[in-house]
């Protein structure tokens, strides 16, 4: 892997030396991004119980964006500071900013570009890699892309990587934090215009240093599968699915799939969908040395199953036993830039879970969500949001909590974007 990305590298140095201005306009710009959400909690993550009382806090996002693209080369930077209002104390000097992006961006020729640094990395619907933008703290990878793209074939196709180290040893490559050593994977997409389709494909390798003592060497998983997306008048429809195979990282045989199915019709004032998404578990008689519960990897879990986050980190939410999620969807704009969304959730286990004395059976409850955003002008946006769990015993014994206590959420979110300066070079 270090060989491939320093060859890369010596390969973009020698054809950009010889590549012709190919960026059609040339600028520089300065913005910036400020978003605070308050958040109520009582039954968040998990349901309520009645020794605890509920949560109340107040999070913010500041970024500062340097925007440079000329000639050839694209550079970004995203410098922020996140917070939760008086998490620290008064007159105390503590660092708090991060690096959420800054990455280089070369054009070889028209067709083909290379991304080097610290970057979001997402594709498709971000089931499987994505931004994670709803947290404070996103998700960023330092890697590197080759992306080709051909407009005129309708074509593109993306490979990347990236190679975790900590600090600059000397000898070795040890690896101790809680994140992956090896991350690798290739992307592609097809335009079918006279279906008014598209398909992507996608796999990816997640190389994990190993937590067994008796087998220490890497271990890593591979998933890889299409999706299929159609839109025309109104209607949408997507169709995915992936299945994972290789080694976690206790040295377990990995077997598992995600299957995932929407479909939506929408009008200038009304929108209604359906969906299902089903990822398969482990039964009660899989053996010990297997792992069938998929893992979406770094996705963008929030956006899809319920916005209360019960189902987030697969597949250690549902005890490894799969999971599934029927959902309806109805949007409504009732007047001009405010747009309203309804979504109603039910949830269940792929398999049971026999516990010995009693049984997790698959049927977890219900739960609905329910958003206003309203947009004022480009760069101001509000969002009200407020959820509720309706969940049976199924789910206390899987989280634990009361299923007849009241288990809500809500928020309210404030995101201004404004661009500071802008010109041409």
């Amino acid at each position: 892997m270090i060989k491939l990305i320093i060859s890369t590298i010596f390969f973009t140095v020698v054809i950009l030396s010889a590549s012709p201005l190919l960026y059609a306009q040339d600028n520089f710009s300065i913005g910036g991004q400020y978003r605070a959400r308050s958040e109520f909690r009582n039954g968040y993550r998990t349901l309520s119980a009645d020794s605890l009382d509920p949560a109340f806090f107040i999070g913010q996002r500041s970024r500062v964006l340097l925007d440079y693209k000329k000639d050839n080369i694209s550079f970004y930077t995203s410098i922020q500071d996140s917070r939760t209002w008086g998490d620290e104390e008064q007159r105390k000097d503590l660092g708090g900013l991060q690096v959420n992006e800054v990455w280089l961006e070369l054009q070889l020729m028209d067709e083909l570009a290379i991304k080097m640094g610290r970057q979001e990395i997402a594709y498709d619907d971000h089931r499987l890699l994505g931004n994670l933008d709803w947290g404070n703290l996103s998700l960023s990878h330092d890697a590197l892309v080759l992306k080709y793209s051909s407009k005129d074939k309708g074509f593109s196709f993306h490979a990347g990587g990236a190679f975790n180290q900590v600090g600059e040893p000397v000898f070795g490559t040890t690896y101790n934090l809680k994140n992956y050593k090896v991350l690798a994977f290739a992307w592609l997409k097809k335009e079918l215009p006279d279906l008014y389709s598209n398909v992507t494909f996608i796999t990816i390798m997640n190389g994990l240093p190993s937590i067994d003592t008796s087998s220490t060497s890497l271990k890593s998983g591979f998933t890889f599968g299409p999706i299929y997306k159609y839109e025309n008048k109104g209607v949408k429809a997507l169709i995915g699915g992936y299945y994972q195979t290789g080694k976690t990282d206790n040295n377990k045989d990995i077997s598992a799939f995600m299957v995932n199915m929407y479909g939506e019709y929408r009008n200038s004032d009304l929108s209604v969908g359906i969906g299902f998404d089903y990822m398969s578990g482990n039964a009660n008689n899989t053996p010990s040395n297997e792992q069938r519960g998929f893992t979406t990897l770094y996705a963008t879990n929030h956006k899809f199953y319920g916005y209360m986050d019960y189902f987030i980190t697969f597949p250690s939410d549902t005890r490894q036993q799969g999971f599934s999620d029927l959902y309806l969807r109805f949007g409504v704009n009732p007047i001009t830039n405010v747009t309203t969304t309804l979504d109603f959730h039910s949830f269940g286990l792929a398999n049971e879970l026999n516990l010995g004395t009693t049984t997790i059976k698959k049927h977890l409850g219900f739960e609905v969500d329910f958003l206003v955003e309203y947009k004022p002008s480009k760069i101001i946006n509000l969002q009200f949001g407020y959820s509720m769990m309706f969940a049976n015993s199924n789910m206390e014994l899987l989280k634990g909590g009361s299923s007849s206590n009241y288990n809500g959420w809500a928020f309210l979110m404030l995101k201004v974007s404004p661009t500071f300066f802008t010109t041409a070079l």
